[in-house]
């Protein structure tokens, strides 16, 4: 197999960067893997063994861990999964569900895969695995028997934290297990949003709807991993998955994965041997997740991956117009645990915080006034003047409200969010000497 790699000449020079103390992020090239899901077969792939913080892909590993509960019968979809005080303290994205919220795995497993909410990974891992550290444990050793070699977890939704890295070769690598063994589940992937009550919360993994053929998987983001995606996508009978982590925007994140697909299922028809993905192993170059953080979240300038970009602006996209797939799918919760263990009605315990909502809002308004008009009163008595009739409205505030009458207000729509802290929209297509694929 020959692979087309200029980053291995960039490696030598990041090894002599790092070794000069120059920000590793600023000089390696981020790294992505292609593979045909049938075969095992690598297709392209670059820098796919170096260590790399997974962010919110991190939940595919957590699936994969209940998706293997479920078939034990240890669990079901019915299974009933608590909101508790730590997964609640999660950071964003979340549901955030008030603490003793119950939910059934099977929106659960909505809520986390398409939304990406943390305090939904954290109650799943705390009822599956007993505890968050349990969980872990079981993710780390379902990780080593896939033959995950270049991965360790720490938590069970992505959150920053040291000690929690992957690789795009071993990302690849649990795709093709979650397919291949979890038929049943590959729906969930592809799910574009969700609706809770009044929210419609979207996947971030804009592949769905821009690019024929997407079938789905997860996004991830934090400032030390830049934007990472793990996409499945079939054309002429043939499935890939491809993996891109490190990216500087969601959009350029898109872009790449697009066109590694279309050179992906362009080289299918060639001839030459290609390692399979279980004997493409090898250590990271780079010792240690490189942290992206200075160039993803306090960048002035632009790495050497985006020069290259600037060179050639008018490359045309690889993605299609968007196409809405489906309406947002509906989630919902069983309830709130009250203490001696029944479930309050999901319906009544809304009604009643809606209840408390108001009454907290009219206790505001009232303390607000209160608060008013003791102060006009002071200031009344301060001046030892008599207070002023109440004006009457002028003719031609009569007459401006007489010939626009108040109109009621329309219904509030849906509020949209993404399922990431945030969403640029830099757009920066990536030339197809970018590419390094294998013949």
């Amino acid at each position: 197999m020959h692979f087309v790699t200029r980053s291995i000449a960039r490696f030598l020079a990041l090894i002599l960067l790092v070794g000069l103390g120059v920000n590793a992020a600023s000089a390696v090239e981020t790294p992505y893997i292609v593979a045909d899901i049938d075969s095992g077969k690598v297709l392209a792939a670059r820098n796919a063994h170096q260590d790399w913080y997974p962010a919110s892909v991190t939940k595919l590993m957590s699936a994969y861990v209940v998706f293997k509960a479920i078939r034990d019968n240890r669990i079901s979809l019915a299974s009933q999964i608590v909101v508790s005080r730590h997964a609640l303290n999660e950071q964003p994205s979340k549901m955030g569900f008030k603490v003793g919220t119950v939910i059934d795995l099977d929106n659960a497993l909505k809520m986390m895969l398409v939304h990406s909410a943390n305090d939904i990974a954290m109650a799943i891992a705390e009822t599956v695995g007993g505890s968050e550290a349990g969980f872990v444990a079981m993710m780390n050793a379902e990780a080593a028997r896939l033959g995950m070699t270049n991965t360790h977890f720490i938590n069970p939704n992505g959150l920053p934290g040291e000690g929690q890295f992957t690789s795009a070769r071993d990302l690849a690598v649990l795709a093709r297990a979650l397919w291949i063994e979890f038929p049943e589940r590959r729906q969930l992937y592809g799910i574009t949003a969700i609706r809770s009550g009044k929210r419609v919360l979207k996947s971030a993994n804009s592949l769905l709807e821009r690019y024929p053929g997407s079938s789905g998987m997860k996004t991830g983001f934090i400032c030390a991993s830049g934007f990472n995606v793990v996409a499945t996508a079939s054309r002429d009978g043939h499935t890939l998955v491809a993996v891109v982590l490190g990216s500087s925007t969601a959009k350029e994140r898109a872009e790449l994965t697009a066109r590694l697909m279309n050179q992906s299922f362009g080289s299918l028809a060639l001839t030459g041997n290609r390692p399979t993905l279980a004997s493409f192993r090898g250590a990271s170059p780079v010792d240690g997740a490189i942290n992206m953080r200075d160039d993803i979240c306090n960048r002035k300038e632009r790495g050497e991956h985006e020069a290259e970009t600037a060179a050639a602006p008018n490359l045309p996209s690889a993605l299609e117009p968007r196409v809405k797939l489906m309406e947002p799918v509906v989630v919902s919760t069983i309830g709130v645990r009250n203490p001696d263990g029944s479930i309050k009605p999901a319906a009544v315990a809304e009604a009643e915080d809606e209840a408390a909502a108001i009454a907290a809002a009219a206790a505001k308004q009232e303390k607000k006034q209160k608060g008013k008009t003791t102060r006009n009163g002071k200031k009344d008595g301060d001046k030892k003047s008599a207070a002023k009739p109440v004006a009457k409205p002028s003719k031609a505030v009569a007459k401006k409200e007489g010939d626009k009458p108040v109109k009621a207000k329309a219904p509030a729509k849906p509020k949209i969010e993404l399922g990431v802290p945030f969403d640029s929209t830099d757009v920066a297509p990536l030339p197809d000497s970018a590419l390094a694929i294998s013949q």
